[in-house]
């Protein structure tokens, strides 16, 4: 490597070597450039840009570079990641690096023989690639000695993808495991966070580090975003496709039935040769082939759901192409960062089929380009994996004083909110369940819990958490799709009717500890279209309020540029009509419709919201027949209600979330949802706290309160939205 680059010139001549012959570097790109210094001088570093900008290699070279020039011991470095795929491709990746350095590397998850876990942990090698769950037993089936040896030398710990992790039970697991690693090492552990998308840096750098933050690291090059819209039917996909023959082509959709007709479809009619296929029900060794064919071309097609929005390697593309818009800003910038890792410009063409999709897709450009994205929610209270880790870190020391126990877990962001008064609750609860034993204050396991979790039960105290809570439908062993939790809590139940990949269904059962629906072909045909898949999601608040804002004017109609004709009309028309009935800043818009008693409300909330927002209508009124979507709450009533009804209710939602018949509601609601093993076991308080951060969003629905009034308009179109 040559040239004035500043940070090339503070690394190890081997490793300068290895970049500019061996992966033929000319020089580092600005995110490298920013990461390696602050990396190399031992700061908890997080590292925010976007999909193939080099950012994992901004983090690679200091440590590579530490490991060369202080000769570290094995094991070193572990790097962290929510899925297998990526550490099978981290580990093709670190392979390469490794064998130039005479270094050596492990990967282990569940598809990892153990004979290779047997050896890493009679020799550890320089790196370990891992699951959170497969660190946990780690933790629970070694012995102090072992784990002394094995993570003595540790100095780096790397969290790809922490923006999937942060905000979930298997992200508070991680943070724990993490902060209890440190009483086997006698120095300081650097921590490395990976993402392209984070909306407050400032909350996930406290996750990595709570008593020094990590620094943050963004990417300053802001690579340009350039993008078209159509209304796509399947001919205009077909023709605005056609023109990209001869190019590398990523193509997203919502679900593997539009990714097996979108991949048959393009392979009839345009004759593509070089067209792959990728969606979780594909077998694995497929997916990976496809994956690494793919990787090497030049040109070719790949459809595939979001399974290809994590940092997979899949190489160069020229243009992502979204069939229908994702449903957070999150998604749409993983998506748009696969391409233009050459070309420095990330090009997209999205399609859609609907109204509400032209606003989705507008709002999510108009958010992108105002440097906003939807906020990552840690979880303030954990309980119920706080549950699990006071139970875990038992099993792993054998006794523990209560003092010493509350403290060690303290340490910890996930866990920094518990007070004295949640543990010893916890701790009386367990007693109470014989999970544990308390002898003058010593701790240790109890009856019950060898009985629930010893011998053949044990793997279940390690597999608690749900990587995503999305329920499997089920047509006897065959499997139909996914719909998300939010979608069946709230809708379904034995004997409802829907529609799912274009074919009707009857609900049959709900398995809620296995999280699958089963169902049966509904010969009625009648039902209502699911929007809300796991493959698509719910519409939250961010995006919900930015179309408020777009229907009242306030966009920049130069990003209209590209949007095709009629999608430009579109937006006027909904502009004007939103106008003439009554929209503007500073309201809620509400509609009532006297002849069949029905309430419109009109929040732009969010999905989640405007679910809570009906249900405490219910509290107080006899309502029945309710809509929710990411737009509006709506029902009918028997009896009377009026406008000021509707306001008063409105305005004291706040005090209303504060009573307990909102928890009554919720649990009977949620029915017999069950989150993870241990949310079970906690306090009937606890566990509806739990389950309603979930699946509603009670700050969201205050937050819209508090900032506007509530009006009266007139009849609109926008109840025709879903």
């Amino acid at each position: 490597m040559t040239g004035n680059d500043s940070a090339a010139e503070l690394l190890n001549p081997r490793l300068k070597g290895f970049l500019a012959h061996n992966l033929r570097w000319k020089r580092l790109n600005p995110i490298q450039e920013q990461a390696i210094p602050i990396i190399k001088e031992n700061n908890d570093t997080l590292v925010i840009a976007p999909t193939a900008s080099g950012k994992t290699e901004a983090v690679l070279i200091p440590i590579f570079d530490d490991i060369l020039t202080s000769r570290l011991e094995p094991l070193s470095v572990i790097y962290v990641s929510p899925l297998k795929a990526l550490i099978n491709d981290m580990n093709d990746r670190m392979e390469k690096w490794c064998e130039n350095f005479n270094l050596e590397v492990t990967k282990w998850h569940g598809d990892v023989p153990g004979t290779k876990k047997t050896q890493f942990i009679k020799k550890p090698t320089d790196i370990l690639l891992i699951t959170p769950e497969s660190l946990e037993v780690i933790f629970m089936n070694k012995t102090s000695e072992e784990k002394k040896r094995i993570f003595k030398n540790l100095k780096y710990v790397i969290v790809d993808e922490i923006h999937y992790f942060v905000e979930s039970d298997r992200g508070t697991q991680l943070n724990s495991l993490l902060n209890r690693m440190k009483k086997y090492v006698d120095h300081p552990i650097n921590m490395v966070g990976l993402s392209a998308t984070v909306g407050n840096p400032e909350t996930v750098s406290k996750w990595l580090k709570p008593d020094n933050p990590a620094q943050i690291v963004t990417d300053p090059s802001k690579r340009p975003f350039q993008y078209k819209v159509f209304c796509g039917s399947d001919q205009v996909i077909y023709e605005q496709l056609s023109k990209y023959v001869g190019r590398k082509i990523l193509i997203f959709v919502h679900s593997r039935k539009d990714a097996e007709k979108y991949y048959n479809f393009l392979r009839r009619m345009l004759k593509l040769k070089n067209i792959y296929i990728h969606h979780s029900s594909i077998d694995r060794d497929r997916r990976e082939e496809s994956e690494e064919k793919f990787k090497y071309l030049k040109d070719g097609f790949m459809i595939s759901t979001s399974t290809l929005e994590l940092g997979i390697d899949i190489g160069n593309i020229d243009v992502v192409v979204q069939i229908r818009p994702p449903h957070t800003v999150s998604s749409f910038l993983q998506r748009i960062g696969r391409s233009g890792r050459r070309s420095k410009n990330q090009r997209s063409i999205i399609f859609y089929n609907t109204d509400p999709q032209i606003f989705i897709t507008l709002a999510e450009i108009s958010l992108i380009n105002q440097g906003h994205i939807e906020d990552i929610k840690i979880p303030e209270k954990p309980k119920d994996i706080y549950f699990h880790q006071i139970l875990s870190s038992i099993f792993e020391n054998g006794k523990m004083k209560q003092g010493e126990l509350f403290n060690s877990l303290k340490g910890s962001y996930a866990f920094s909110k518990m007070t004295k008064d949640d543990f010893s609750a916890i701790i009386e609860t367990m007693e109470e369940l014989e999970f544990v034993n308390n002898n003058s204050g010593h701790l240790s396991l109890g009856y019950n819990f060898e009985k629930k979790f010893g011998k053949r039960n044990f793997l279940d105290f390690f597999s608690v958490f749900c990587p995503n809570f999305e329920y499997k439908v089920r047509e006897g062993t065959k499997s139909i799709g996914t719909l998300d939790l939010f979608f069946v809590v709230n809708f379904l139940k034995a004997g409802s009717q829907f529609i799912l990949g274009g074919a009707p269904w009857k609900v049959v059962d709900i398995d809620h500890k296995r999280f699958w629906v089963k169902v049966q072909k509904d010969k009625a045909k009648k039902g209502d279209v699911p929007d809300w898949t796991s493959e698509g999601g719910v519409i939250d608040s961010l995006i919900s309020r930015k179309i408020y804002d777009i229907l009242i004017g306030n966009y920049d109609p130069d990003l209209l540029r590209t949007f095709d004709d009629l999608s430009q009309e579109k937006i006027q028309e909904y502009v004007e009509h939103a106008h003439d009935v009554g929209f503007r800043p500073g309201i809620i818009p509400v509609e009532i419709d006297e002849k069949t008693h029905r309430v419109y409300i009109y929040t732009f909330a969010g999905m989640r919201a405007n679910a809570l927002l009906t249900s405490i209508f219910s509290l107080e009124y006899d309502t029945y027949s309710p809509i929710d979507t990411a737009y509006f709450s709506s029902f009918k009533f028997r009896g009377e209600m009026n406008f000021s009804n509707i306001s008063d209710v409105i305005y004291n939602v706040e005090d209303t979330l504060k009573e307990p018949e909102i928890n009554s509601l919720i649990d009977e609601k949620t029915g017999k949802f069950v989150k993870n093993k241990f949310i079970n076991f906690l306090p009937y308080e606890d566990n509806v706290k739990l389950k309603m951060e979930l699946l509603y969003g009670p700050e969201d629905l205050i937050n819209v309160v508090k900032e506007n009034s509530v009006s009266l308009v007139g009849s609109t179109k926008f109840k025709k939205w879903r």
